[in-house]
This record gives C-alpha cells, sequence and structure tokens, in this order.
C-alpha cells in the first residue's frame, strides 16, 4: 500500500468524527448497544430487525459517556475500514494490473468514505466488507483447499450476522464451486468433493448457529430466530406492500432471483465461448449478486450500494479488457437506480458545513443544523430529560429519535425504541402493556408524524401532564 491512501481514508472520514447525534439507524444501534450494556436482553426486552453483530459493536461506543458515542463508533469505524482497505488492495491485485489496483483502491477509499453512498455511517452494509471481501481473497486461489473454505465460509457467516445480503454472495460462491471450479455434470456427479461443499456450507452456518445457541441458553431463542431471521423476509416485502406481514416474494424478489440466474447463464456461455475471460466471468457474476443483495428489499436507502461497491469497481477498471461489459453494467445500475428510485447525500456541502464549524465561521447550533432541522432540538430536550430524571430511570419516546435515548443516557420503558417499529410490527398492545406495568419517568411525544395511538393518548390524559415543548416535541412527566 501507499502513504497517501492512508491519509486520504483518514483526511475523508474526519469530520465523521465530528457529526451530531442525527441518523436514525445509528440511534437504533447505540440504543441497543446501551440497553445490552446495562443488562436488558437483545430481542425481547430491546428490539431491532438485523442480526446482532452490528449491536455488539455499538456496545463498545455505547459504554463511553453520553456525547461520545458517535464519535465512538465513527472511530471504531475508521480504524476498521483500514484493515478493510488493505485486504480490497490484495483482492484488486488479482484481477488488475499494479497501477490499475492503485486506482480502484483509491475510489474504493473514496466512495467509501464520502457521504454519497453513506459511506461516513456506522451501518451493517460497511462493516460486514471486511469478513466479506477476506472471504473472497481466500476463495479465489487457483489451490482451494479444505482450510480455505472453512476460512471463507467462516468469514461469510461471520457477515450474515451482521446483515442477511451477503447470503446471496455466499450462494454465487457456491455455485461458482460446483460448477466452475469442480465443473459439475451429469457425467462427474460421484467425483464431486462433497466434502468441501460441506464444511462450505457448515462454516457459512456456524457464526449464526452459535448466536442461535447463545440466546437458546439465555431463553430467548425463538425471539432471536423471528426478530432476526424470520422477520426479515416480511420486511424485504414491506416496502412494496406497506406491512411486515408482507412475504418475501410480495415485493418481486422471484423474478428478480430469476433474472439473476439468467444473466449467470448467459455470462456461463460468453464464458465457454471465450467472450469473457475467467476472471471477468468472476467479477461480473459476482457484481450480479451483489446487486441482487442492494436491490432485495426495493429500498432506496444509498449505504446499500456499498456492498456493491468492491466487484463494481472491479469489473470497472477491467474495461481494457471488455469494454461492452463494462458498459452494459454501468447502464444496468443506472436503470435499478431509477426504477427504484435511490437517493444519494451531498457531499461537497457536507465537507464544506464542516470546516466553517472547524475554523468558526459558524457556531455549533448552526454546524448541527445542516444535518436536520430538529437536531439543535434534540439535544436541548436531552439535557431537559437529563435534569428531570434520574440516572436509572426509563422513558417513552413516541417518534423516530431514537438517539435521544443514548444522547440522554436513559433507557426505553418497552422493547421499541422508534415508533415505525411499533407500526411495523404492530406492537400498540405490547407497548401498552409494557408502559402500564414500568411507568416511564418522562414521555416524549412528537405529533408531526401524524400517526395516530388512540391508547396512549389516554394513558398521557390520565397518569401525565404537559411539563415543556422544545420544538415539535411535547415532554409528559408523571402525576404526582
Amino acid at each position: 500500500m501507499f502513504w497517501y491512501s492512508w491519509f486520504l481514508l483518514f483526511l475523508l472520514r474526519l469530520p465523521s468524527l465530528f457529526e451530531p447525534y442525527w441518523y436514525g439507524d445509528e440511534g437504533v444501534y447505540l440504543s441497543l448497544g446501551q440497553g445490552i450494556n446495562r443488562g436488558l436482553t437483545l430481542y425481547s426486552q430491546i428490539h431491532d430487525n438485523k442480526p446482532p453483530l452490528l449491536y455488539y459493536l455499538a456496545a463498545i461506543s455505547s459504554s463511553l459517556p453520553a456525547g461520545w458515542q458517535v464519535f465512538g463508533f465513527r472511530l471504531l469505524l475508521l480504524l476498521w475500514m483500514i484493515p478493510t482497505v488493505y485486504i480490497f488492495y490484495l483482492l484488486s491485485q488479482k484481477f488488475l494490473s499494479k497501477s490499475l489496483s492503485r486506482y480502484s483502491v483509491l475510489v474504493f477509499i473514496i466512495l467509501s468514505s464520502i457521504p454519497l453512498i453513506e459511506g461516513n455511517i456506522a451501518n451493517a452494509e460497511i462493516f460486514m466488507l471486511l469478513p466479506t471481501l477476506t472471504a473472497f481473497l481466500l476463495f479465489y486461489n487457483s489451490s482451494l483447499s479444505i482450510k480455505k473454505m472453512l476460512y471463507s465460509g467462516l468469514l461469510l457467516g461471520l457477515a450474515f450476522t451482521f446483515k442477511v445480503p451477503v447470503a446471496i454472495e455466499f450462494f454465487f460462491l457456491l455455485c461458482w464451486l460446483v460448477f466452475i471450479i469442480d465443473k459439475f455434470n451429469l457425467g462427474n456427479i460421484f467425483k464431486l468433493k462433497i466434502k468441501n461443499y460441506f464444511v462450505f456450507v457448515l462454516a457459512f452456518f456456524l457464526p449464526i448457529l452459535l448466536f442461535y445457541l447463545y440466546f437458546v441458553l439465555k431463553g430467548v431463542g425463538p425471539q432471536f430466530l423471528f426478530a432476526a431471521l424470520l422477520q426479515n423476509f416480511g420486511y424485504l416485502g414491506s416496502w412494496v406492500t406497506g406491512s411486515h406481514s408482507a412475504s418475501a416474494t410480495s415485493g418481486g424478489i422471484i423474478w428478480r432471483f430469476g433474472l439473476l440466474l439468467l444473466a449467470w447463464i448467459i455470462l456461463y456461455i460468453f464464458f465457454k465461448r471465450k467472450i469473457l475471460d475467467k476472471k471477468l466471468f468472476f467479477l461480473s457474476s459476482w457484481f450480479g449478486a451483489a446487486l441482487f443483495g442492494v436491490l432485495l428489499s426495493s429500498r432506496p436507502y444509498p449505504h446499500y450500494f456499498i456492498q456493491l461497491l468492491p466487484p463494481f469497481l472491479l469489473v470497472l477498471f477491467s474495461v481494457r479488457r471488455n469494454f461492452y461489459l463494462s458498459i452494459f453494467i454501468l447502464v444496468f445500475l443506472g436503470i435499478s437506480i431509477v426504477k427504484y428510485k435511490f437517493y444519494f447525500y451531498r457531499t461537497f456541502p457536507y465537507y464544506l458545513n464542516f470546516v466553517k464549524y472547524i475554523f468558526k465561521i459558524e457556531p455549533l447550533s448552526q454546524y448541527r443544523q445542516y444535518f436536520g432541522a430538529n437536531i439543535n432540538d434534540i439535544y436541548q430536550l436531552s439535557d431537559v430529560i437529563k435534569s428531570k430524571t434520574a440516572p436509572g430511570d426509563s422513558i417513552f419516546i413516541w417518534g423516530d429519535e431514537p438517539y435521544l435515548y443514548p444522547l440522554a443516557s436513559r433507557l426505553p420503558s418497552t422493547k421499541y425504541v422508534v415508533a415505525y417499529h411499533v407500526l411495523d410490527f404492530n406492537g400498540y398492545d405490547l407497548v401498552m402493556q409494557q408502559l402500564s406495568t414500568k411507568f416511564p419517568q418522562a414521555i416524549i411525544y412528537d405529533p408531526s408524524m401524524n400517526r395516530s395511538f388512540p391508547k396512549l393518548d389516554l394513558f398521557l390524559k390520565d397518569y401525565y401532564f404537559l411539563d415543556d415543548q422544545i420544538g415539535p416535541y411535547y415532554l409528559f412527566l408523571p402525576r404526582q
């Protein structure tokens, strides 16, 4: 590696260390991390619908004092990206010339660090790059030993405990092993290395199986299976159907998977006819698998593209070997972006805002307001909550501002930390049951959401009074 790549990585990620609490998903991760640190059981006492590893990383940052947790999470991400970049560099050398490899690494650092596709945010997609790329580096080798099969399967399984869509990349490598490396056909069916397949598959499922056994021992095995895995099937179709009760097929996943298989078959034909060399066949097939993962839920969130970044760049920088393939991939990617209405974040204003803040051209309040109109209200509200409740008290937020929990250093009174989870999973009755059992010492109510919750309104009327209003947020305290 070259020294200026590390400097560029640090320089581009430096502003992310100073960001305020503003990003909703990150607020959920830190809220769950805080709950883990204080003894709450994941999935049963505090909830989100992702596999568990991200929440345990967030718990590391959540052990820091209130106000420093986002800094800690982003610093952890910065350190995590150092080996990630190096592994991508080693992987790129297997497919590109030395000079093109360096250029691809620079572009990878830029695109995985800037706000354009939320590279600055500590999401599961960016954390899972390290185990995924390491698995691909071990797998794509002239001598694929059973030990390498074990390690690559374990690494992909580890990535799976961050985010489910990496399973399609595991499926791609399994297909590559069977049909390309072992050249499966009916004539050699009894010569296949079944042991290798078994080791690879078992290794992939081992990390999530170990987590399952851990939660079984804690008495919440079914809750873990439902929330971390099974609930994701409803999630996959919910953007299209508007309900988490939807099946995985509701969002058009079946036809997209059929399209992926068709693309793989066409690429295989091109490979057999020597239109594509083996390296381009591998990269373009990997690109198809990763793009399927990006489009899996039909949601337009830009951080999904982080999963696609490595194969996309490696194909793009292989343009000299097949110009038309690179053009086709660019066009197909553009069509996908337009069809699913992906949005992206501005980059230059983000860095300009940071420079103005660092050089005291603008005050802290104006710097924070760049990230959201209500961010200053959130900070003021967290101070008020801390002044009117005790450290061991719990609070409830009827809104989508989960970062209030870690910022105020207070635990939630219910398992749901955001209102949209209550809505998505029809958790109204459970919330009221838990509120009635454990009265929160403060309830923050955001009426601007226009989400009706009549039972909560009656609960507030009977047992709470309006103490303050900060921005759009109402602060209710218990009647004495």
